[in-house]
């Protein structure tokens, strides 16, 4: 008379095939998430540089008020909550100026406050002379 459920290695062989998946599973999950905090922080770099182009295009200069850029076109600079990404502009200040740069340091793992640029894992850049992100790993 056989009994009924699972012998010892049946449920090995389960575990090691859960094993196995979730081996290949969590590098590629990880991949994924990386991919789309740096994908934000460049749509944030580049609704920046379309803000200054307009702000160019009304006034004749650059503007180097984050609050213009924040209130008027919507523009995050992170840094805070749970956003991987901090935003700095050279030259931060009120007034205008004649040329913008601004550079956003992603960070994996870091969040918030916590993303620094000292901390960051890919460090992307957008000026008026170079109208697409360049991105380099840190």
């Amino acid at each position: 008379m056989r009994k009924k459920g699972f012998t010892l290695i049946e449920l090995m062989i389960v575990v090691a095939i859960i094993g196995v998946l979730a081996a290949v599973a969590i590098p590629l999950y990880n991949g994924y998430t990386n991919r789309a905090k740096r994908v934000e922080a460049e749509e944030q770099l580049m609704t920046l540089a379309a803000a200054e182009e307009d702000y160019f295009n009304t006034y004749r200069q650059y503007t180097k008020d984050k609050t213009v850029l924040t209130k008027y076109y919507g523009v995050e600079f992170g840094g805070a909550g749970n956003k991987h990404y901090l935003i700095k502009f050279e030259g931060e200040g009120s007034g205008g100026a004649a040329t913008y740069q601004a550079f956003a340091y992603v960070c994996f793992t870091n969040q918030g406050t916590g993303c620094t640029e000292s901390t960051y894992n890919v460090k992307c850049r957008v000026s008026n002379t170079e109208h697409s992100s360049i991105c380099e790993n840190n």
